[in-house]
């Protein structure tokens, strides 16, 4: 696939959970998070099926970021000639793509494990 391609994929099922455990990874790292978790995002219409899933984090001041670690997806992407661009390029690619979206849980889960619902 693209990159053209997959801009232009809609993405309905979008969910977000918080992860006490990430969390507690990513202190021990030395970053404050004070809430982490992960999102998935997949496609219905386009077969097969595209999946994007990312960890986030939250600070104390309720900015969220991208937790180190990378983007896990089911895509690689292409040139426009059909030529694989690997895994280091599809990655910083679906990080560009990333930057372009809405995707910051809009609050808080109340507990572990419990899904924010649908972005």
């Amino acid at each position: 696939m693209t990159f053209d391609a997959l801009s232009n994929l809609n993405f309905p099922s979008k969910l977000a959970w918080q992860d006490e455990g990430l969390q507690q990874d990513l202190i021990v790292d030395d970053i404050p998070a004070s809430c982490a978790g992960y999102c998935e995002w997949a496609t219905e219409e386009a077969a097969p099926q595209i999946s994007i899933g990312w960890a986030w984090f939250s600070l104390a001041d309720g900015r969220t970021f991208v937790a180190p670690g990378g983007m896990s997806s089911n895509v690689m992407l292409v040139t426009q000639a059909g030529y694989d661009l690997g895994m280091h390029k599809t990655n910083e690619l679906l990080h560009a793509w990333l930057a372009r979206e809405s995707w910051q849980p809009a609050e808080p889960a109340s507990g572990a494990g419990q899904v924010l619902g649908h972005l």
